[in-house]
């Protein structure tokens, strides 16, 4: 289990669940545990204001520029001065390579992905948030486990929980495949 990231209460669900795919996309691929920053995605697609959007924006950056660590832009950092030449030659190493595209609301290619070991960046209308789907909970009923980015969440406090019956079915989906090795 990789640990839960926390958004700190602002609008950046949708750079927390992708990068919280990276990170599990990571450690699929036996590479070694990276700190990376969702908040620098954030604070560079959205100019730094305290704005949502759709995991697919930040998985769009994330294969362009990359995600940097921790160490070159601190987690829930919102200082302009993260931003600079050492940050995004660090983000560079950081890198999605390649993702899938899931149609809004198709469950169906939502539980070959899971299936599959594939974790998803998931957005959700009826939420106004966006979470990383980890894993198939059951078909019937319909559940799956979900890593949320609100910090000790969950019945477990780790971040995690379940979401059930249409609720688990997200209107906007993207998973990362494959993840650049630093």
């Amino acid at each position: 289990m990789i640990p839960a990231t926390d958004q700190n209460g602002r609008g950046y669900c949708w750079a927390h669940s992708t990068t919280s795919c990276m990170l599990l996309i990571r450690a699929m691929q036996g590479e070694p545990f990276a700190d990376l920053s969702a908040y620098a995605v954030a604070c560079i697609i959205k100019g730094f204001r305290d704005q949502g959007g759709w995991c697919s924006q930040s998985l769009e950056f994330i294969a362009q520029r990359g995600i940097p660590t921790s160490e070159f832009w601190p987690q829930r950092s919102v200082d302009r001065a993260n931003d600079n030449a050492q940050t995004w030659a660090n983000a560079a190493k950081y890198k999605c390579t390649e993702w899938m595209d899931l149609e809004p609301r198709n469950k169906a290619q939502l539980v070959t992905c899971l299936l599959l070991n594939i974790p998803v960046a998931t957005d959700f209308n009826w939420w106004s948030h966006s979470v990383c789907t980890m894993d198939l909970v059951s078909v019937n009923p319909f559940r799956t486990r979900i890593l949320n980015s609100w910090g000790a969440w969950g019945p477990d406090k780790d971040g995690s929980g379940i979401l059930e019956g249409s609720k688990a079915i997200p209107d906007g989906a993207i998973c990362p495949r494959v993840a650049m090795g630093a």
